[in-house]
């Protein structure tokens, strides 16, 4: 589709996405998490944050106690690299904009307790992430913190009280070449599009997994009925988060066999599914403006992440 076309049929796409999530929030919605989310929010990751605001994290979220003490030693001296990837909590200074409503439903239907409505990755600590957006003629673009202008989707978006969280995970240098590989060639060529109906996907089996008890409504927590889905099967169409889900698991071996043991779609994954995917670790927290601030503060004190942020 040529961008014209695009950014016509987007708010028609959207429009179509928002009734139908609509419809589904009404019969399905689910307050479960809410004082899981309050919590998490009173830990650090406020909706409204001041502009100073920086947490470091660097730990496992899965499950920092699935692995011994030699298994983490041995992953500290293994050979790797990171891929990194954001999660986002935008704030719109008008909160009736459809990409608010957007950002609310796509947290509603969200079965995890961390709070983010779109992700992106990359491949070092400077500021220039890849995501796909909607907003952004639905092609696959550079996002930046700092200079949110220059992107169609985080233009929308209030810097100085948007949040940003940033994971990482170890790969094998052969693996994280694949990867920047892969994105790069995407990105060159533009064949690969945010689909606004892909939301439902994400959406209806999100407020499916809401209503299952905790440990079952987590990421590979539950057969579905429609799993696994090899990576070799290429596909164009895509969300944020499950673009991010096909681009892992094309390119690094343990991602894939996590997903297929568990019988995962990636075409199912929501953005904060990214932070229960075994070896994720969450690095920091900062406002979108102090962005830069926050990734040196945090290599200052991880140093072993220094040679990803060279300026």
């Amino acid at each position: 589709m040529h961008k014209n076309g695009g950014a016509s049929f987007a708010p028609r796409a959207l429009q179509a996405a928002l009734v139908i999530s609509v419809a589904l929030l009404a019969s399905c919605r689910s307050t479960k998490f809410v004082d899981e989310r309050t919590q998490i929010m009173s830990d650090g990751l406020e909706i409204n944050a001041s502009d100073d605001f920086f947490k470091i994290y660097d730990v496992d979220f899965s499950d920092p106690s699935a692995q011994s003490q030699g298994q983490k030693a041995a992953d500290k001296d293994m050979d790797g690299e990171y891929i990194f990837m954001r999660m986002y909590y935008p704030e719109y200074d008008n909160k009736a904009s459809s990409v608010n409503m957007l950002k609310n439903l796509i947290i509603m239907a969200d079965p995890n307790p961390e709070l983010a409505s779109h992700s992106s990755i990359g491949f070092g600590l400077e500021d220039d992430f890849y995501g796909l957006t909607l907003y952004s003629r639905k092609d696959l673009k550079k996002e930046s913190c700092l200079f949110p202008e220059e992107n169609l989707y985080m233009k929308l978006c209030n810097p100085y009280k948007s949040t940003q969280t940033t994971l990482a995970i170890k790969v094998t240098p052969e693996e994280y070449k694949a990867a920047k590989k892969m994105l790069e060639k995407d990105f060159a060529e533009q064949k690969v599009k945010y689909w606004a109906t892909k939301n439902l996907v994400v959406g209806i089996d999100g407020f499916k997994r809401k209503k299952l008890p905790r440990e079952k409504s987590k990421l590979g927590g539950r057969d579905l009925k429609k799993g696994y889905i090899s990576s070799t099967k290429k596909q164009k169409h895509f969300v944020c988060s499950t673009y991010l889900a096909y681009v892992l698991q094309s390119c690094v071996k343990k991602i894939d066999d996590f997903f297929k043991a568990r019988n995962i779609a990636y075409d199912k994954v929501s953005p904060t599914d990214l932070y229960h995917i075994p070896g994720i670790k969450v690095l920091f927290t900062s406002t979108w403006v102090d962005y830069k601030i926050a990734a040196k503060e945090f290599v200052n004190s991880k140093p072993r992440f220094s040679k990803y942020l060279t300026d």
